[in-house]
């Protein structure tokens, strides 16, 4: 456990008032409403609310002490830490926290698939030990010092997730996550805007493996990425699906529902979730797993049971037609694989790409190379919504089985008419495109 002493030498904290400095501390919240007894309450201003406004919820349920900006009116003697900057202390404070605590630490990034192999890594180890592991995609600097602050004395291992969108962030991370272990998943075409290219993506991510080389921990390298191949520094196991790596699944195929089944040291196993991303994915989680002490049996039946959800790879009905949902995030490599994973199954499909957002100077290019691939790919229908899309199919010469709707209203209509014939759907874009509104009512 964790006095509240021992966090006040987190940086930007100036005085407290009110506060019982020997009290322990049961974890950190933002969210005024998921406040238990003995949280610390972290007062962050937002774009669409203030979390000074909540201070007076978060007491009324029993709060140690909330952290607020240094120009905080404290009328009501609330218990409170004054700080300079609420989400600097924020970090800190999570900082020392992993450090009390004797939970290993596994550090996951990349630009696709971190979120599913995280998913799939905490399905198999919480069958053996006592986990924690980021809630959905909370992957960066508020997210991260959440997750590090559900650890507890009784935690074992920690899965934390760790995303980038700008240069020098994973480093941030990491020194605050103290990570035991990591993997990059894989490096792709994700947030150009600021990366510009994948090199930069390359040298943001790989402050994972520096900071674990620096530390003596264990590297995961994917033996398949044309730019993780050569890490060679430090503590290593490799995966992949070719060359000769340390952890490997072997005799692949394809079941009748499309669906990879394989072997993983000497046991078979299944995937219920279709495409050779997500194949990667598993075995990115059982390389983890495995070196953990999880017994390949005990990694084959885990995977069987894995279920995708949240709109990565989701499996749905509508109408009376047959939806894969994977609309949470969308960039130039993660399109490419989903649009040659539902190639792979048939080309029956109507496959449905939104915008991908956040790709900056090679964001038309990006677009348009995307809506060729699926052309070409020969699926039944092909249908573009967004306005990058749309300058796209304009800057393209398309056949008739691609077409551009400017309206969601539009799309909506005829993703309900092609649901009624019985057939098979593809859906595919950014957050922002919000096409999981295509299933509701």
């Amino acid at each position: 456990m964790v006095r509240l002493s021992e966090l006040l030498n987190a940086p930007g904290i100036e005085r407290f008032e009110n506060i019982s400095k020997d009290i322990f501390v049961t974890g950190g919240k933002t969210d005024s409403r998921l406040i238990t007894p003995g949280n610390l309450y972290f007062a962050l201003k937002g774009q669409n609310s203030d979390g000074h406004d909540f201070i007076i919820q978060a007491n009324e349920k029993q709060m140690c002490a909330a952290v607020v900006c240094s120009g905080y009116v404290n009328s009501k003697n609330f218990p409170v830490i004054y700080s300079r900057n609420v989400e600097t202390t924020l970090g800190g404070m999570s900082k020392i926290w992993r450090s009390k605590h004797k939970a290993k630490v596994i550090g996951i990034t990349g630009t696709n698939g971190k979120t599913t192999t995280k998913e799939i890594l905490a399905g198999i180890l919480s069958e053996k030990f006592r986990i924690v592991s980021t809630f959905k995609n909370y992957n960066n600097q508020i997210g991260v010092p959440l997750t590090l602050f559900s650890i507890n004395d009784e935690t074992e291992i920690a899965i934390v997730e760790l995303g980038t969108n700008h240069f020098g962030e994973i480093e941030y991370l990491c020194d605050i996550s103290d990570p035991d272990l990591g993997m990059i998943t894989n490096i792709g075409e994700g947030h150009l805007e600021f990366f510009v290219d994948k090199k930069g993506v390359f040298s943001e991510k790989s402050k994972l493996f520096e900071y674990l080389n620096i530390k003596g921990g264990k590297i995961f390298v994917n033996t398949d990425d044309e730019y993780l191949k050569y890490w060679n520094e430090g503590k290593i196991t490799s995966f992949g699906f070719s060359g000769r790596p340390d952890i490997k699944f072997e005799e692949i195929k394809t079941n009748e529902k499309g669906f990879p089944e394989f072997n993983f040291k000497g046991y078979s196993a299944v995937l219920n979730i279709p495409g050779r991303l997500n194949l990667k994915n598993a075995l990115a989680a059982a390389s983890i797993a495995y070196e953990l002490g999880v017994t390949p049996e005990e990694i084959s039946i885990a995977l069987r049971s894995y279920k995708p959800s949240d709109k990565r790879y989701e499996l749905s009905e509508y109408g009376n037609s047959q939806v894969i949902l994977d609309c949470y995030n969308a960039n130039p490599t993660s399109m490419e694989n989903f649009l040659n994973d539902i190639s792979s199954m048939g080309k029956d499909f109507t496959v449905i790409l939104g915008d991908m957002l956040e790709l900056g100077a090679t964001s038309a290019r990006s677009h348009l190379r995307i809506a060729e691939l699926a052309e070409s790919l020969g699926f039944s229908q092909v249908l573009l919504y967004g306005i990058e899309m749309g300058s796209a199919y304009s800057a393209g010469k398309f056949s008739g089985s691609v077409q551009y709707f400017d309206t969601f209203d539009k799309l909506k209509k005829r993703f309900t008419e092609i649901s009624e014939q019985g057939t098979r759907i593809a859906v595919k874009g950014s957050r922002g495109m919000k096409l999981e509104k295509l299933m509701e009512e």
